[in-house]
């Protein structure tokens, strides 16, 4: 009589979160290429000698095999390798906070329908994590000179997969395209969805939201128009003044807030706050 495997699965993953479970053991979060969020238990992995202990390093990009069984809220991890570590070059204040904050973000403000074990939209699922692959690929990289613009293009693409990314190439309220509109008494208005012009806050009295500026409304057109490629800008060019990161910052965070459930500004930013000797 033959004995039958259990069901397994190989697959590209991006570690989230690691708890410890019992004396050496971890639970780990993944978001994975081809079945979405899988959490998995890593038997003994907190261990010095064990082979799973670097497959369990939030941030890290893995190749991994883990059982599929679709009765288990919990699979098990049985082995793999690193394919990707952001850190392998040295962990900046700034690399570290991105990275975490990032993590937290796509941890916590999870779009609806991300395959795994028990179903989802599996291309939804692939096109995810190749947006969270891209992001560490390009914070990874010794040219990255502008993290700070390249994790405000990364939570703009959590919104984009949400279905709520602002608008700003026009007024939402008269329609009027940005080279129509001048920007004194421009405002960024979360409830509206995005931008609304100084003519539409005076007739019709939507004085909500907050001013923005030129500079950081043509930040979020490019981020609007390619996403976290940013036409290759979110890696190389000159630092973002600290008056620019605040301002995008600001208008992002009161936007997530308003339309993600569960959203809150990642606790890893707060490491910024210290970093008076920032690079960029």
């Amino acid at each position: 009589m033959g004995v039958m495997s259990r069901p397994a699965a190989s697959t590209e993953a991006l570690v989230l979160r690691a708890w410890p479970c019992g004396e050496t053991s971890a639970v780990v979060s993944l978001l994975t290429r081809d079945h979405g969020y899988i959490k998995v238990i890593a038997k003994a992995a907190r261990s010095s000698r064990s082979r799973l202990r670097p497959l369990i390093e939030p941030g890290r990009l893995v190749t991994v095999e883990f059982s599929l069984d679709p009765k288990r809220e919990l699979q098990f991890l049985r082995g793999g390798e690193v394919d990707l570590d952001p850190m392998a070059d040295g962990a900046s204040l700034e690399r570290s906070a991105y990275l975490l904050g990032a993590l937290e973000l796509m941890d916590r403000c999870r779009p609806l329908g991300g395959g795994g074990p028990h179903g989802g939209d599996t291309e939804a699922t692939g096109d995810l994590f190749a947006v969270c692959g891209h992001f560490v690929r390009m914070l990874s990289s010794r040219s990255c000179t502008r993290m700070a613009l390249l994790f405000f293009a990364f939570e703009w693409e959590m919104l984009a997969r949400h279905g709520m990314a602002p608008e700003v190439s026009a007024c939402v309220a008269c329609g009027r395209s940005r080279a129509e509109l001048e920007i004194p008494g421009l405002r960024f208005n979360p409830a509206e969805g995005g931008i609304i012009c100084g003519a539409c806050v005076l007739r019709d009295g939507l004085n909500g939201g907050w001013p923005i500026g030129e500079a950081a409304l043509d930040h979020l057109g490019d981020m609007s128009r390619t996403g976290i490629d940013l036409n290759g800008t979110g890696i190389e060019g000159p630092a973002l003044p600290r008056p620019m990161r605040r301002e995008l910052g600001a208008l992002l965070h009161r936007f997530l807030g308003y339309h993600l459930p569960g959203y809150r500004l990642p606790a890893a930013l707060e490491l910024l706050r210290v970093g008076k000797d920032s690079t960029e």
